[in-house]
């Protein structure tokens, strides 16, 4: 089973983001790869622009893989290139709408080093 945690449960922090009350822990098959989210991370669940929202829901099955997503970019634990492919695995793994999980893949890839490359010296 490669997510071993069992849903995202969060409280809405001071920030506006929401913060982990229980961690999430997912295995990659891909790279055989163990990413362990921490208890009290901040997440937007995903960065999705107003007009996407009305077909791709944040809120949706994609949570967990979003939560591991946001980590890897925060934490520079792999590249952005291997971070985005467990994103996509995950969401799989996560029974993601095909059409849902390409499209959010095809965005990271597509804009996501503005984000990844923020938080690289933090």
């Amino acid at each position: 089973m490669p997510f071993r945690s069992k849903g995202v449960h969060t409280v809405t922090s001071e920030s506006g983001l929401f913060e982990l009350t229980e961690g999430v822990s997912y295995h990659s098959r891909k790279f055989d790869e163990f990413v362990t989210v921490p208890i009290g991370f901040k997440t937007d669940f995903a960065s999705i622009p107003r007009i996407a929202r009305v077909l791709i829901n944040r809120n949706g099955k994609s949570r967990e893989a979003a939560v591991v997503h946001d980590y890897l970019y925060k934490r520079h634990i792999y590249s952005r290139k291997i971070a985005d492919h467990i994103f996509l695995e995950a969401m799989q793994d996560s029974d993601v709408n095909v059409f849902v999980r390409r499209s959010m893949y095809m965005a990271v890839r597509a804009g996501g080093w503005i984000f990844f490359n923020k938080n690289q010296f933090k």
